[in-house]
């Protein structure tokens, strides 16, 4: 079986993942990639696949969406991807594993912290966070969970607000690596085959959420997480 073969079959499952728990599917799939992906090519790759996904996620589970969260949360991310961008253009690509692989451990193990959070502009600010900072990780939604959670929205409301504001990350980030250049034309099948996976797999994952076992299932991805980042951690030193 070949790299980008697999990485089709695994898109489905990470991607089921995080239709059940809400997070961790996307940042174990941006892990694997980096073992089977040229280092320049993971974060674009990935953001255009978690674009279809997040967005499908966000197109199955709408009725639970909160939509006042989004209008300051993207205006954030519009600004946050406008100061990223002169910086991602200096940002040598082979430097990607080291931060990447710290980035993924230090979002699995961090505790989540008091359980309310009232500040003013939460929402811009987060989404200013992400815009930037997604132009080097790729994956920021475990950012995300905590602060929906402290807002008092419900499990199913987190994992589609989510999902929505997931999308409008991806889709500045796209922006972004299209405008300094990314030949996104070279990995077309692939990221074809992707988004069929992950499109699925957040249908498949929309349907078991309630009967999944969802504590078990954040275990495993956190144990995986943990090896991959480790792996990455070690091949970058």
């Amino acid at each position: 079986m070949n790299g980008e073969l697999l990485l089709i079959i695994v898109a489905f499952f990470t991607s089921t993942l995080t239709a059940v728990v809400g997070l961790g599917g996307g940042l174990l799939l941006l892990a694997l990639m980096t073992m089977i992906l040229p280092p320049i090519a993971v974060i674009p790759v990935h953001g255009m696949v978690q674009l279809c996904s997040n967005l499908s996620r966000a197109w199955f589970g709408r009725s639970e969406l909160v939509i006042g969260l989004l209008v300051p949360f993207v205006v954030g991310v519009i600004l946050g991807g406008s100061c990223g961008l002169p910086v991602l253009q200096s940002f040598p690509a082979t430097a990607l594993p080291l931060p990447l692989g710290l980035f993924i451990l230090l979002l699995t193990w961090l505790p989540q912290g008091p359980a309310t959070l009232k500040l003013p502009g939460k929402f811009f600010t987060l989404g200013l966070v992400n815009g930037f900072i997604t132009l080097f990780v790729g994956a920021t939604g475990p950012l995300n969970m905590p602060v929906l959670l402290r807002h008092g929205l419900s499990s199913s409301q987190a994992v589609a607000t989510m999902a929505a504001l997931m999308t409008a990350v991806h889709l500045v980030k796209i922006a972004i690596f299209g405008l300094i250049g990314f030949a996104f034309a070279s990995y077309l099948p692939l990221i074809a085959g992707m988004v069929i996976s992950v499109t699925a797999g957040s249908w498949f994952g929309t349907r078991i959420r309630r009967r999944a076992p969802g504590d078990v299932l954040r275990w495993v991805i956190k144990f995986l997480l943990t090896v991959l980042a480790l792996r990455m951690i070690w091949m970058a030193i």
